[in-house]
């Protein structure tokens, strides 16, 4: 059976820029492309139900972009091409659905990459963005500002090893409502999106080792 081609929505500010992002995927014949403005990236989520967005902007504008799709249901991987990656490498984005964060400089094969890593669940960030958050205080120490409780991590222990929250809770001899309540806790106290990014920054911050 032939594989369904994956759908990349492009919303830039300019024309320019989105020549630039599709011209960067047209040499990949399982990619169909489509492009729109940045105003309406809920509208054209909403429609075009795509695969993966690529958003290309200013930081700042697209943390505004971003706002439009808070509470969207099914919002799929974005990926930002962006001025300053460190700045729009933050807690709402990853919330709204940003798992790749690039320079507007990035090649064809940068942008390709980024993409299929973000549709497969995987983050992909600038060095700029990961600089950045290694040498703020906040990120750099999890625990001082936003603590795991020993429940917490013995969780969040569990959910890298893949464990779902039943079984979690059957484990631990609590319900699995108390569970999702952790878990919910877990993803806020360290900033992620999901589960797996909750994973990732715990190891990152040395809460958990796998």
């Amino acid at each position: 059976m032939k594989k369904a081609p994956l759908r990349a929505l492009i919303v830039a500010d300019g024309d320019v820029v989105t020549a630039t992002v599709e011209a960067a995927l047209r040499d990949r014949p399982d990619v169909q492309v489509e492009v729109g403005r940045l105003q309406a990236l809920r509208r054209l989520i909403d429609e075009g139900d795509p695969t993966v967005v690529v958003l290309a902007s200013t930081a700042a504008r697209a943390a505004a972009a971003l706002q439009a799709i808070v509470g969207m249901l099914g919002v799929p991987p974005i990926v930002l091409l962006v001025d300053d990656p460190a700045a729009a490498w933050t807690a709402a984005a990853r919330r709204a659905g940003v798992r790749a964060v690039l320079g507007q400089d990035a090649g064809a094969e940068q942008i390709s990459a980024a993409i299929g890593a973000a549709t497969a669940g995987l983050i992909t960030l600038h060095p700029d963005a990961l600089r950045a958050r290694a040498a703020s205080p906040r990120a750099a120490n999890v625990e001082a500002d936003h603590a795991l409780t020993s429940r917490q991590r013995e969780i969040l222990e569990m959910m890298a090893a893949g464990l779902s929250n039943r079984v979690i809770a059957a484990r631990l001899g609590i319900s699995v409502y108390t569970v999702k309540f952790h878990v919910a806790a877990i993803l806020d106290k360290l900033g992620a999106g999901t589960r797996t990014e909750a994973v990732t920054l715990g190891v990152r911050n040395g809460l958990i080792s796998l």
